[in-house]
Parts: structure tokens; C-alpha cells; sequence
């Protein structure tokens, strides 16, 4: 029978100590990065697999961090999430998953389902804490990052929506025609971080900034999929004239959007200038003009911060704001 490969075997293999090892698989800052990849590159190698009830005794905290996310199914999420896996890999952590598809669901979570999960800290996507909890106090004590969204009182790290509105209200503001918006409603007490209301925002200041308006019959709201890109497309093509200006606040909608416009005949780059917003695949493929998300980075910054959290729990508060960016294609 194969003897078990040990920690003493990596640590003598890599020509460091038990400790230094263990810092390693820990996820401890306290390793120089030359030491770190020779260590990982050995545990590789062996195929060592670290005892969790071990790792737990020698690090003094569970290898497993918790992620609580308000919808599951959408590329943005995916991207997110695979870049956190692949980020946290290194460390030794494994994330777990806590898909959250109702407001009132998310301190039910947050108060049993992720200290029952025994997890080291928590991430929490997308969520306005300001209007979960009052005095911003979440349930989960534990160290707290949030993901697509801010606040004074926790780490976080979120894309300015504002900015990528405003840069697609200066690239439509340059077109003749009507200038439409289709986004997802937004209520003051939905709990998820104002994004659509954000990009809204930036996107009628550079209208402004250019001596346009965007009347409010012109804002259309739909749920979250492709084909309410498809009805609201619907809408506007029924009740104005081209040329159309058509802000579709997330890739979904300008899916659906452009299906319907090629159902009419109608041609996009010509009479519909089309704007999307995440960069999806699709949009890259069907030659989508949009704004690109720096998700992955915006994923493989946010487990740093965790993993900074999880070492220093006193250090000061970080909060990180990224910077989205236009991508040019034929539909505008």
C-alpha cells in the first residue's frame, strides 16, 4: 500500500520548515512569493492533499469561505465566480456557494446557513447592505467583503456603473434620432446595489452635457432576460420613428433587441445604433458595441482583500471602485 504523503515530505522536499509550509496552505501574507511557488509547485507535484480537521488545528480557521449571490444562470456571475475558484486555489480555500433569488431570503442566510457552513468569512454580491439591515449591521459577524457594491463599514470592491453610463450617453448623444433606455426596476427597498439606477444616471448627464434629454416615456423597464430586450424592443419600434438610439443596460437585453430588429428588417448600425453593457461572448460575436466589465479582476481583487482580512482582522477599512471601458462594434 502507497504511503501517505505528509507535510514533513513537502516541507523536506521544498527545503523549508513545517511551519512555512503550513503558512502557505493557510493562505498566510507571511511567505515570500519565491518560497510560496516552490512550496505550491511540491504540493502539486505529490499530490498532497492537506487534512482539513488539521488545517483547522494548525491555522486556527476553516478552509472554506461562503459567497452569497443574488441570482445564478448569468455570464456575469460566472466569470465572477471562476475567477474568485481559480484566485482562492492557490490559497487552499474552497468557496461555497449561497444563491440568493429573494430579498427576504438574505438574512436567513446570513444568520444560519453560512456560520452553520462553518466558513471563514463571507462575500456578499451585488447587495445593498444600507437597505438589508439597518445601521448597515449585517448578522454574519464574521470578516465580510462585498462584491458589486460599497459601504463605509466593509471591505469592498465595485465596477463605477455611473461612469459606464456616462460613456454610452456620449457615444449615442453624437447620433440623430430618438434615444431610448431599457433597464431592470430598481425600488428603493429591493436590497441590490443601485446598478441599473447608476448607469442611468451617467448616462442622462452626458445627454445633458450635449443639449439632449431622455424623456421618461423613453425609459423602458423589463425584468432581467432576453427576451424582455425582445418586448421592449417591441415597444419602441411600435410607438417611434427611425432612426433608433437604444441603450440596453445589460447585454441580455440587446440580445433581444437585436433579434427583434432583424425580425422587421430593420438594420443594426443603421437604423438602430445599439449600445449593451458586460461584454458578454455573444456580444463579441454578433458584433455588439458595449461596455466591458473588468469582472475578473474585479473577482481576483476581492479574494485579496479576504485574504488580507482573514490575516489582519483589525487593519483599516479598503474600499476599491474599478473603471469599466467602451468597446467599439458595428452596431454603433
Amino acid at each position: 500500500m502507497m504511503k501517505a504523503i505528509t507535510i514533513e515530505d513537502v516541507a523536506r522536499l521544498s527545503g523549508v520548515s513545517r511551519g512555512t509550509v503550513s503558512r502557505v496552505i493557510n493562505g498566510s501574507q507571511n511567505v515570500n512569493r519565491e518560497t510560496r511557488k516552490r512550496v505550491l509547485e511540491v504540493i502539486e507535484k505529490l499530490g498532497y492533499r492537506p487534512n482539513q480537521n488539521a488545517r483547522r488545528t494548525a491555522g486556527g480557521r476553516s478552509s472554506t469561505i461562503g459567497i452569497v449571490i443574488p441570482m445564478i444562470g448569468t455570464e456575469f456571475y460566472e466569470r465572477l465566480i471562476k475567477s474568485m475558484e481559480e484566485k482562492f486555489r492557490t490559497q487552499w480555500y474552497a468557496m461555497m456557494l449561497f444563491p440568493v433569488l429573494k430579498r427576504d431570503w438574505v438574512s436567513k442566510v446570513m444568520m444560519y446557513d453560512v456560520p452553520n457552513s462553518d466558513a471563514a468569512g463571507m462575500f456578499l454580491c451585488s447587495f445593498d447592505i444600507e437597505h438589508l439591515f439597518s445601521s448597515f449591521r449585517k448578522p454574519f459577524e464574521g470578516p465580510t467583503v462585498l462584491v458589486d457594491s460599497c459601504s463605509p463599514l466593509y471591505d469592498s470592491i465595485h465596477i463605477d456603473n455611473e461612469l459606464g453610463g456616462y460613456l454610452v450617453g456620449r457615444k449615442l448623444s453624437k447620433f440623430e434620432g430618438s434615444i431610448h433606455v431599457i433597464m431592470m426596476q430598481e425600488s428603493i427597498d429591493s436590497g441590490f446595489w443601485p446598478v441599473f439606477n447608476s448607469r442611468l444616471r451617467g448616462f442622462q448627464k452626458a445627454l445633458l452635457e450635449s443639449g439632449k434629454n431622455l424623456p421618461p416615456r423613453n425609459v423602458h423597464s423589463y425584468d432581467f432576460s432576453w427576451s424582455a430586450g425582445a418586448l421592449a424592443a417591441r415597444d419602441i419600434f411600435d410607438n417611434d420613428s427611425p432612426p433608433f438610439n437604444i441603450f440596453a443596460m445589460s447585454d441580455l437585453y440587446a440580445f433581444g433587441v437585436m433579434r427583434e430588429a432583424q425580425l422587421r428588417g430593420l438594420r443594426i448600425g443603421q437604423d438602430v445604433k445599439l449600445v449593451g453593457y458586460d461584454d458578454q461572448s455573444l456580444a463579441r460575436d454578433w458584433g455588439i458595441t458595449t461596455v466591458r466589465q473588468p469582472i475578473e479582476l474585479m473577482g481576483e481583487k476581492a479574494v485579496d482583500m479576504m485574504l488580507e482580512r482573514l490575516e489582519k482582522p483589525g487593519k483599516e477599512v479598503e474600499n476599491l471602485c474599478l473603471k469599466p471601458e467602451m468597446v467599439e462594434r458595428e452596431s454603433a
